[in-house]
């Protein structure tokens, strides 16, 4: 009933047409986008037909001896359409299983598009996995906001937003990356020893491929910017990238005041506003000030699950 193809740039046009009209799928999984770091990765995504129809994808990369869905992706996991059936699932994983083991893995990393990004109840696969596998958890704790039940912000919060404010700091959007980028790459060096998983000009190859979905808005004093944040929007949420200030900004309290408005703006089309994880070393330490200050803006826990198992 099912047949199982290795994707191939031949057919970006098919995959990325299925991807625009899955339940789960979000931008992220268009080949413009997956494939602007495709020398960093060996490709092994996998299309599934049935009688001769895609019925699922499966974005991944193999590494060693295990597959990845996907390394260079904040979630994977199996792709579908709205008539996919649980028991159909069941059966694509055991054939994925045979698949994955002719090939000689030994492991599957599964990281699933996470519930809040779904058109429609789309968590088949995290029953069939467990169905089909003796599976291991690791876990990631994102913050996220429901417009139809958004909390209240904490008092420093709304404090700072008036400060900023009244400091004269400006929100506005922008296509000009290189200011933000010298803060976000100041700030991830001091704090973590570590660089932004995107490079400056890869980051404006993604926006001007996708300028709708990928998006900057900055704070700014005196024409100058002190704070910004990169926002991902896809049909139910903005999720936030990345956020960075400068001292001064830090001073300004410019991410209250940026947040204020950008909240603000995303629930008008959008269900969800989500700040991303607070968690470091695949979950197992929670960064408690850094997500005390996104709960301060209302937002609540959402879990970014890794799924490991043996073949």
């Amino acid at each position: 009933m099912f047949e199982i193809k290795r994707y191939t740039p031949d057919l970006a046009t098919e995959w990325n047409q299925f991807v625009a009209t899955s339940k789960n799928g979000t931008f992220l999984f268009d080949r413009n986008y997956m494939d602007y770091h495709a020398d960093r990765f060996t490709d092994f995504s996998l299309m599934i037909y049935r009688r001769g129809k895609l019925y699922a994808l499966l974005p991944g990369n193999v590494d060693g001896d295990t597959f990845y869905s996907h390394q260079g992706l904040t979630y994977g996991g199996l792709l579908m359409n709205g008539k996919a059936t649980a028991a159909d699932v069941v059966e694509i994983f055991k054939l994925l299983a045979e698949k994955w083991r002719s090939m000689g893995l030994k492991k599957v990393v599964y990281k699933p598009v996470p519930w809040i990004y779904h058109e429609q109840p789309s968590e088949e696969d995290l029953y069939a996995i467990v169905e089909v596998f003796d599976v291991r958890i690791t876990r990631s704790l994102s913050t996220t906001i429901s417009r139809e039940q958004p909390n209240t912000w904490y008092r420093i919060r709304k404090s700072g937003a008036e400060k900023a404010l009244q400091a004269g700091v400006v929100i506005e959007e922008t296509e000009d990356y290189q200011p933000f980028w010298k803060i976000l790459s100041a700030n991830l060096q001091e704090r973590y020893s570590l660089k932004p998983v995107h490079t400056l000009d890869e980051i404006m190859l993604l926006h001007e491929r996708f300028p709708e979905q990928i998006r900057l808005f900055v704070a700014k004093e005196d024409c100058e910017t002190i704070g910004g944040c990169v926002l991902y929007l896809t049909n139910q949420v903005v999720h936030s990238q990345y956020i960075a200030a400068n001292p001064r900004g830090r001073e300004l309290h410019a991410l209250d005041g940026l947040f204020e408005q950008v909240i603000s703006l995303s629930f008008c089309h959008h269900r969800f506003f989500d700040f991303g994880i607070s968690t470091e070393n695949q979950g197992t330490y929670l960064n408690k000030q850094l997500i005390y200050q996104k709960e301060g803006f209302g937002g609540r826990g959402i879990c970014y699950d890794w799924y490991k198992w043996l073949l």
